[in-house]
């Protein structure tokens, strides 16, 4: 019997609104299993304030919202596309 271990996928990460400013670029490249520890990587590669501002974000995956998947624990694959945008109110 042969266990294979979750291994983390090159997921490509788009930007907008403030957190490209913040992170100083609009895309770039990170391997992660899921969206906890990409946010993680993020927080290591741009300070915990990019990573707080990540997280206030909608999150999609592929152009889905992570809320209607499992949040932080949505399991990433190879080629994903994670983007973040701000999150707009009015009245």
């Amino acid at each position: 019997m042969s266990t294979q271990a979750c291994s983390a996928g090159t997921v490509q990460v788009k930007y907008r609104g403030q957190l490209a400013a913040i992170a100083g670029t609009q895309i770039e490249t990170y391997e992660a299993q899921n969206v906890e520890a990409l946010l993680k990587s993020i927080g290591k590669r741009h300070g915990h304030k990019t990573e707080k501002a990540a997280r206030s974000m909608l999150i999609t995956l592929n152009g889905e919202s992570i809320l209607l998947l499992k949040l932080y624990k949505t399991i990433l694959s190879e080629g994903d596309t994670i983007s973040f945008f701000p999150i707009c109110g009015g009245g």
